[in-house]
């Protein structure tokens, strides 16, 4: 079962490489990671790359030579486009930049202009997750919990960890659960899936007191990847709005366990976000962690009337990709309510 997915073009094969605490069914109250790779080969066989290449070659208007000058002889080429001929990976990646396509952009046209399955099933986990709709996420697992797809499969695994970590009070650390939470301390720099993948082990590191990472550590190293896919003046993969995600669950977790001074410190970080880089959605989102902070902290009055602001521009988008504004807004109205009555009660 998996927890991450990296996709790759090694050897011209377009791969998946499952990778990271590749999980199997967990029973009674424990989860077993296990690390390893396996290669899934997509539909799409390696006879079909070179093919594709020359689609989007004729689509451009590029010559053999303008695509292939000083990677491969015009021979080669020909028997590449033709599916006869293997590519090294490297020299692939030289000929989509000469094709100005981005290996990301060639896999989607590789795929019949499709999202990979992985991809896809992970950004639904993803939506649900980050919006706290856990009873949607539950008839998800079911849904998908017979299919024979291997990526179905894995992604039904994934979703039961997140699952289980807001079900259980307790979260065992298994051996391989210890080398994922080292991998990702220690490693000096993560790719976007990571900084996906890392907030969904805060809530194992929060209820389990033996795991020596604390959330500090990674807040910091999550800010610093983050900062790395940053340009001058612009987000364009969207970091930003992982980020937010990721301030919103360690936020909560420090108003959960009663850290609020801790807790209180997150105002300077969601303000410090670039709103200007920032889609719609990025900024509802924002904005709605700042009123959930006043209902606490600040001005109790001010944060409501900011949420039923928020509440009525979301009305007027679509409601995919929404946040769950009103079930996070009840739960955190009544909470933050408790902790002002104990607040007063310990001033009198």
């Amino acid at each position: 079962m998996v927890t991450q997915i990296f996709n790759m073009l090694h050897k011209c094969n377009i791969v998946f490489l499952l990778s990271f605490a590749l999980i199997r069914h967990y029973y009674e109250s424990s989860i077993i990671f296990i690390f390893k790779r396996i290669e899934v080969i997509k539909e799409n066989s390696m006879e079909k790359v070179g093919v594709t290449i020359r689609k989007i070659r004729k689509i451009k208007g590029i010559s053999q030579k303008q695509a292939y000058s000083g990677i491969v002889s015009r021979s080669f080429a020909t028997r590449f486009e033709r599916g006869e001929n293997d590519i090294q990976s490297g020299k692939l990646f030289e000929i989509l930049n000469n094709l100005a396509v981005t290996p990301n952009e060639f896999q989607f046209i590789n795929n019949n202009y499709k999202r990979p399955l992985m991809d896809a099933l992970l950004a639904e986990i993803y939506e649900m997750y980050d919006n706290h709709s856990f009873s949607e996420l539950s008839h998800w697992i079911k849904k998908h919990k017979e299919s024979n797809s291997a990526e179905e499969k894995y992604a039904v695994a994934y979703a039961e960890i997140l699952m289980f970590t807001f079900d259980h009070s307790i979260m065992p650390v298994t051996d391989n659960t210890y080398v994922l939470f080292v991998h990702l301390l220690e490693e000096k720099t993560w790719t976007l899936q990571e900084i996906k993948m890392v907030k969904i082990i805060l809530p194992l590191v929060v209820k389990n007191t033996d795991v020596p990472f604390s959330i500090e550590n990674l807040t910091r190293k999550f800010e610093k990847n983050c900062g790395n896919y940053l340009i001058e003046n612009g987000d364009p993969f969207r970091v930003l709005n992982e980020l937010i995600s990721f301030y919103s669950i360690v936020f909560q977790i420090y108003l959960n366990i009663r850290s609020y001074k801790l807790a209180k410190e997150f105002k300077a970080k969601f303000l410090k976000i670039n709103e200007h880089q920032l889609d719609l959605e990025g900024k509802i989102t924002l904005k709605f962690w700042l009123a959930i902070y006043e209902l606490y902290f600040g001005d109790f009055e001010s944060g409501e009337k900011m949420i039923h602001q928020l509440e009525n521009i979301q009305r007027l988008l679509s409601d995919k990709g929404k946040l769950n504004i009103k079930t996070i807004f009840d739960i955190r109205r009544k909470d933050a309510i408790n902790y002002r009555k104990n607040i007063a009660m310990i001033d009198n």
